[in-house]
């Protein structure tokens, strides 16, 4: 049978190639974060099939398919480990790339294995994020929201994008089964592409840390004294690296159960804080540093940059050295940005993000621009095309509760203000002082659908 195996697949190669090679006897663990971070996608793997042969993906059957879920111990603890996997997996990412890029391994010639990485860390961001949504709580659903704004500071296309993921102009069960099939299908796809040549790469080209070893074998230099035999000894500390993160995430899933809040609100009756998720909160915080003309630059500008100089990095870094203390500069910089994001994440964590919506009084605003989005985040739950008194249109915004050049004798005005009881909208925060008179000063340029 080995015999037959070997004849049409040439393992033995593969094999040799995974196995037979020495690696230093001064590598650490840390060395095995991307295998712990492969671990950490198969535990997403099997808890999200077996979560999905009984998971609902509608607005009207998610939340019940998730209590369903956590009725049994058995199930509690699957939803759990998915939940705690999510973040082991973004975190075990993200220091993995750290690692590779302090050791100086995304040079030549490992510059595609260090581009499908990025690939990576990309796709495992989309899933933690689509993921977010699908238990259908007050937690997922203002998250998803908060999330989804963020694509509306892009120039031009803002409005289109934030249309395009949810499906619509709110987050509705729409946008939930969009999300589930993202998560399901595309971004396992994507993962699954970049992966295999990622992998492939690695056995191929081997780890970075055993270059040293190769050029000395190379020589005709005797490497036994200064290396350990891949098998056992590297594959048992590979393994012992596996039991530690597998530990970890069983004693915190079975310590820290992943709890189910509210069901989704639309109306937001009970006044939950939207947040976003855990690693957008960098972010968010950022955006108290900058004035509000200036949060395209932090939602788009500098994501944007970061993302195009993590992909474009093998090129741009002249320096042909690996060795550490021979780039300070890079490694300089990297560690301010990562200390400044840590910072940042922890001080979103203990406060409450800039609120996305307020931009400030806009002396003349476009309709289109500055206030169709206000009401298409305030507004359409109650008054969208679903319902009888609508405001998902121009005509519709004006035709009744506008006069234009008087804002005072506006029914829009006093509604938002509160003059005229109820006050709108009902179950969410008012509308912000800045906000309303934006809206006014619209109503006083005359209204214009600009």
């Amino acid at each position: 049978m080995k015999q037959w195996f070997e004849e049409r697949l040439h393992l033995s190669k593969g094999l040799a190639s995974l196995f037979d090679h020495p690696v230093p006897k001064r590598s650490s663990f840390l060395d095995y974060l991307g295998f712990a971070t492969l671990f950490a996608l198969i535990n997403q793997a099997v808890t999200g099939i077996l979560l999905a042969t009984v998971y609902t993906p509608s607005a009207e059957g998610a939340y019940a398919s998730i209590k369903l879920i956590q009725a049994t111990p058995v199930g509690n603890l699957v939803r759990s480990l998915h939940s705690w996997g999510a973040n082991f997996m973004v975190v075990l990412i993200v220091l993995h790339l750290l690692r590779v890029f302090y050791e100086g391994a995304y040079k030549r010639p490992r510059e595609l294995t260090w581009v499908m990485g990025v690939v990576l860390l990309i796709g495992t961001l989309g899933l933690a994020f689509t993921g977010y949504l699908l238990p259908w709580d007050q937690e997922g659903y203002w998250a998803t929201v908060v999330g989804s704004a963020m694509a509306g500071y892009v120039p031009l296309i803002g409005n289109f994008l934030v249309e395009f993921l949810r499906k619509g102009a709110q987050v509705t069960g729409t946008t939930l089964t969009f999300f589930y099939s993202v998560h399901m299908l595309m971004l396992p796809a994507l993962i699954l592409l970049a992966f295999v040549p990622h992998f492939f790469f690695v056995l191929r080209q081997g780890m970075a840390c055993t270059d040293e070893l190769g050029e000395a074998k190379k020589r005709g230099e005797d490497v036994s004294e200064n290396s350990l035999p891949f098998w056992p000894n590297v594959a048992f500390r590979m393994i012992l690296v596996v039991i530690f993160v597998g530990a970890a995430m069983w004693i915190l899933a079975a310590v820290y159960p992943k709890g189910l809040g509210a069901p989704a609100d639309v109306l937001n009756k009970s006044h939950y804080i939207p947040e976003p998720a855990w690693y957008f909160f960098g972010i968010y915080q950022m955006l108290k540093y900058f004035p509000g003309y200036l949060d395209v630059l932090a939602m788009v500008g500098l994501p944007l940059i970061f993302f195009i100089v993590l992909f474009a990095l093998p090129w741009l870094d002249r320096n042909p050295s690996r060795k550490p203390r021979k780039r300070p500069v890079a490694l300089s910089v990297a560690g301010v940005l990562v200390v400044g994001l840590v910072l940042l994440t922890y001080q979103g964590m203990a406060s409450v993000p800039k609120a996305l919506a307020d931009n400030g009084v806009i002396a003349h605003p476009s309709f289109k621009k500055d206030i169709e989005p206000v009401f298409q985040n305030q507004c359409l739950t109650c008054h969208g095309s679903a319902n009888n008194y609508l405001l998902d249109s121009y005509a519709d915004v004006t035709k009744i509760d506008v006069i234009p050049g008087n804002p005072d004798g506006s029914k829009l005005i006093q509604k938002l203000e509160g003059t005229v009881k109820p006050q709108m909208p009902i179950g969410k925060e008012p509308l912000s002082p800045d906000q309303i008179k934006t809206i006014r000063n619209w109503i006083q340029d005359g209204a214009k659908n600009n």
